[in-house]
């Protein structure tokens, strides 16, 4: 008797792991034991209420001040309804992509995957023909996603320049736009040296009540002299829907960030869900773009310009303290976008390219670079509008649609589509939506810049 009892005491060992440690044939039964938060740590973890700031700070920006263009280009009534219908793919998009990367942690049992690693595992996880390129998947989706948040950064640059050289040429002499990109660049240096996300929280804090506060100012022109609403468009031709997607989804594209929030939570269970972290988070953000978007549209109509600060009067002490103060915000902004850089760069390589005892001089090296490169780029491309579009189009393309719907497809291979095949028949569409709109908006917007570089370069280009 004593045999038998040794033998069901045995725990079975596991079939030999692939190239991320993964079993061949993983057990369906075993994929929703291992919970992945419960065995998560955090050095210095985020609260509920940090993640939502941090959240808020990730999307608000330069995203929010260029929807009354996104409105011209669509008309007020289509703005709105496009707008919502928007905000709700995307944000399911990222639902679904962070429930695939919890996925795949339970299927390897580890507590947490990047975004890259995710989709290195769904290959692995998929039909046998993909998983020789499960490598070159992980890193392409480094390189989408390091190009992404450079892209972020360049705007983000280019706008608080340009929202200085505005306040700067009213008070001195008009310079040439570069200085201040020189200057915006020196003067984040010491911001963008700090290494934790938690001491960033209070850089968060300030960022956002700048903004808000030239948010709550700036109304004061949005409301006085607005013309007759049947001044404005409320539908535009479908042909011009394309940019106004490229703005819009601009203002909800920080993939990458909202990873980093999540990663870095102390309670990441409460992220997503109806009332989840993210849910409030997206709701605000939508009302704030489409206040925004159908007020400054119906005070400027198609005189519009590629970021509503850039309407407001130069000469008025208010209108300095708005631009002064959305730009300070913004420009506090850069060092979270950066740190998800950072992190993209080191959390997939630290252990394996680069020795404990080196992490700190290589991290500040490439935070130097990136900040170098970011401020080169902001100088020689100076078109706020076509930077915004083509930042747009190309991370809803890759990071809020195709990502997920790969990850998706490959990661329920072994345990079905659900009815009818549900799931695989959503998953394809969002590859579709997501192919055709990458491939229609980066091309106008990279129209736009070349035909802006093919020009004489002039430091009082604002568009």
């Amino acid at each position: 008797m004593a045999k038998p009892a040794q033998q069901d005491s045995e725990v079975p060992q596991p079939p030999a792991p692939s190239i991320l440690g993964l079993p061949n044939s993983p057990s369906r039964s075993s994929i929703y034991i291992y919970n992945p938060y419960e065995k998560r740590t955090v050095e210095v973890p985020l609260t509920n209420f940090d993640a939502f700031v941090s959240l808020l700070k990730c999307v608000i920006g330069t995203g929010i001040l260029a929807m009354p263009l996104a409105m011209r280009y669509a008309g007020i009534m289509s703005g709105v309804l496009l707008s919502v219908l928007l905000m709700v793919l995307l944000t399911y998009c990222i639902h679904l992509l962070i429930t695939g990367m919890t996925e795949c942690c339970r299927r390897i049992h580890v507590p947490q995957v990047s975004m890259p690693q995710a989709v290195q595992i769904a290959y692995e996880l998929g039909p046998a023909c993909v998983h020789c390129f499960a490598r070159a998947a992980g890193i392409s989706t480094t390189c989408v996603l390091v190009f992404g948040q450079f892209g972020l950064c360049c705007v983000y640059i280019v706008f608080v320049s340009k929202n200085f050289k505005e306040i700067g040429d009213f008070y001195f002499k008009d310079y040439h736009e570069r200085y201040y990109v020189l200057g915006v660049c020196v003067l984040q240096l010491p911001f963008f040296m700090i290494r934790k996300l938690k001491f960033l929280v209070p850089l968060n804090l300030v960022s956002n009540i700048l903004l808000y506060a030239g948010f709550l100012c700036i109304m004061y022109y949005l409301f006085q002299g607005l013309p007759s609403l049947q001044d404005r468009e409320m539908f535009k031709p479908p042909q011009d829907y394309m940019m106004f997607f490229g703005i819009a989804a601009f203002s909800l594209t920080a993939v990458g960030s909202m990873l980093v929030v999540e990663a870095n939570m102390e309670h990441p269970e409460s992220y997503l869900g109806f009332f989840g972290v993210l849910n409030l988070a997206v709701f605000f953000i939508l009302c704030s773009n489409l206040f925004f978007g159908i007020m400054g549209y119906w005070r400027y109509g198609e005189q519009v310009e590629a970021s509503i600060t850039l309407n407001i009067p130069q000469s008025e002490v208010l209108s300095q303290f708005i631009k002064a103060a959305i730009a300070c915000g913004i420009f506090l902004s850069y060092p979270l976008n950066g740190f998800v850089f950072i992190t993209i760069v080191f959390s997939d390589y630290d252990d394996n390219a680069v020795e404990h005892k080196c992490r700190t001089t290589a991290e500040i090296l490439v935070r130097l670079s990136f900040l170098l490169l970011t401020g080169i780029v902001a100088a020689v491309v100076p078109n706020l509008a076509a930077l915004t579009e083509l930042e747009g189009a190309f991370s809803l393309c890759n990071l809020n649609l195709l990502c997920p719907a790969l990850i998706d497809i490959f990661v329920n291979y072994d345990t079905g589509y659900g009815r009818l095949r549900w799931k695989l028949i959503r998953d394809i569409l969002l590859i579709i939506i997501g192919v055709v709109f990458g491939a229609v908006g980066c091309t106008v917007a990279i129209q736009q810049l070349v035909a802006d570089l093919s020009a004489k370069p002039s430091g009082h280009d604002i568009s």
